[in-house]
């Protein structure tokens, strides 16, 4: 398959700027989102030239799916693409992660990046906050002094500012910015400035559910990448969902086939002309062309900037560069990060009671860089993500571990969501420390140790330990831990294992 263009796609908002509207020449006003690249059920994406033109990409996908998006894409994995032309701030909001988007949306979770073409001086965009409870979020409502908890970052032409889904997030006024993100829709605006419409009435706010899907603390990252007329490339975006990777051309450059899945790319400065074996495809200032998988190499020639979205198969293992806080990838590039997912159906056998759940319930995710056992002094590190789900009652957990080598010990802090570290020695004794963003907890390498979940949002924990650690799993199988724990409405239940 050859590049395919397609028609953007545009919505009127109350923020809209006229930045993109003069770019392309379009008369009509109010536009502040043109979807660029989708084929999520909302914004269907239609081929604008060539053999496919007057189709969708979803059809497209229907008949011919590995060779336009890769054998292992799932609908999950599907990327979108759309500009946000930004007169006024939008409104803070933030997108659920895929648990909760599934399981109260029938939509998938949103993780998003946004690369600024173009701000007005002093322009500035909310990506986070200070928050550490639901309370507080409360309080700050009651008392008006939600502002005041916003993290604001300064933005000019070629700053690139990554969104992980949780977090809270606006851009602001007089920015237009192009949006990579994952396959959806779903948004729960938080906070409108008390904005009021023709009639007087402000928007409708979705409080409960932001509360219920934020991660507390949790902060944007923003990387300044300005634009310099110099031929390079640079990974800008490496989400456990997928990457972005800046491409400037001065002259001409090759971009490789990527039989593995399909690509998104746009044009953010200048302009180009891209080759394949069948013809040329022209690439304008705004313009965005998709890549099916079965795309061969192209040779790309022209002076510009190019962004290159890719996205990362779920269905499989990943590994990736490292993403150290919110960012790994800027810190580190050579380290082998592994990145695992544990759905019921593969510690079932560990609960109480497992029958009448999906198998395939995601409880936890695991992301981490395995250090060196060879290199004396090396350190593994990893975040461990437990999803705020039960099973018949019975709060997720982690499988659980000792140490192969006991006498290595290990530290976790807590980065997001509140849950239990549950510890017990050889004796069976069990016991358990309390865990929230700060929280510290420093494990013997004798104890065994699991984290669960007992908060109504992800709970993130960060851990560093020694490689040579080990893990024996199968002695925490032989010697249960002797208390389960449950959620009953808002109560959670501690109970001796029978």
């Amino acid at each position: 398959m050859r590049p395919i263009k397609v028609h953007p796609i545009y919505d009127k908002t109350i923020w809209a700027g006229n930045r993109l509207s003069k770019i392309r020449g379009r008369t009509a006003e109010g536009e502040g989102t043109a979807w660029e690249i989708s084929i999520h059920p909302y914004a269907q994406s239609v081929v604008s030239e060539g053999e496919y033109a007057g189709k969708t990409l979803a059809k497209l996908a229907e008949t011919a799916h590995d060779a336009l998006l890769g054998r292992e894409i799932q609908d999950q994995d599907l990327l979108r693409a759309a500009f946000l032309d930004a007169k006024d701030s939008l409104s803070v909001q933030v997108h659920p992660g895929e648990v909760y988007a599934q399981a109260h949306e029938a939509d998938h979770g949103k993780t998003e990046a946004w690369y600024i073409l173009d701000a007005d001086e002093g322009a500035s965009l909310v990506a986070g906050s200070d928050f550490q409870s639901a309370q507080e979020i409360r309080v700050a409502i009651a008392d008006g002094t939600i502002e005041d908890h916003l993290y604001r970052i300064p933005v000019t032409e070629g700053d690139f500012v990554l969104v992980p889904s949780g977090t809270l997030h606006a851009l602001g006024a007089g920015i237009l910015a192009l949006e990579i993100g994952t396959n959806s829709n779903t948004t729960y605006r938080f906070y409108d400035y008390h904005r009021k419409d023709a009639e007087g009435n402000e928007r409708p706010l979705h409080i409960d559910k932001s509360i219920d899907v934020v991660c507390f603390g949790q902060k944007g990252t923003c990387i300044h990448t300005p634009v310099d007329h110099t031929a390079k490339e640079k990974r800008v975006a490496d989400f456990p969902e997928y990457s972005v990777d800046l491409m400037d051309v001065c002259g001409s450059c090759t971009l490789k086939a990527h039989p593995e899945t399909f690509r998104t790319l746009s044009c953010v400065s200048g302009s180009c002309v891209i080759r394949d074996e069948a013809g040329t495809t022209e690439l304008g200032y705004t313009e965005s062309v998709f890549l099916p998988a079965s795309c061969g190499d192209l040779v790309i020639s022209g002076d510009c900037r190019l962004l290159v979205g890719t996205p990362k198969p779920r269905s499989v293992m990943c590994i990736e560069e490292p993403k150290y806080t919110e960012d790994f990838s800027v810190m580190r590039s050579d380290a082998e990060i592994t990145y695992g997912t544990k759905h019921l159906k593969e510690i079932a056998e560990y609960f109480l009671d497992p029958s009448g759940v999906d198998p395939e319930t995601v409880l936890y995710e695991v992301q981490c860089d395995n250090g060196d056992a060879s290199v004396p002094g090396s350190l593994s590190y990893g975040v461990t993500t437990v999803y705020p789900v039960t099973v018949n009652g019975e709060c997720a957990f982690t499988k659980g571990h000792w140490h192969e080598d006991e006498t290595v010990e290990e530290v976790y802090e807590g980065q997001a969501g509140t849950g239990l570290l549950m510890l017990m020695d050889h004796n069976g004794l069990t016991w358990c420390e309390k865990v929230f963003p700060g929280s510290v907890h420093h494990i013997r390498g004798n104890l065994a140790h699991r984290l669960i979940n007992t908060g109504e949002i992800p709970m993130k924990v960060r851990a560093v330990w020694p490689p040579i650690a080990g893990h024996n799993y199968d002695a925490v199988a032989a010697q249960p831990f002797g208390f389960r724990v449950f959620r009953e409405g808002k109560e959670i239940k501690v109970k001796k294992h029978e």
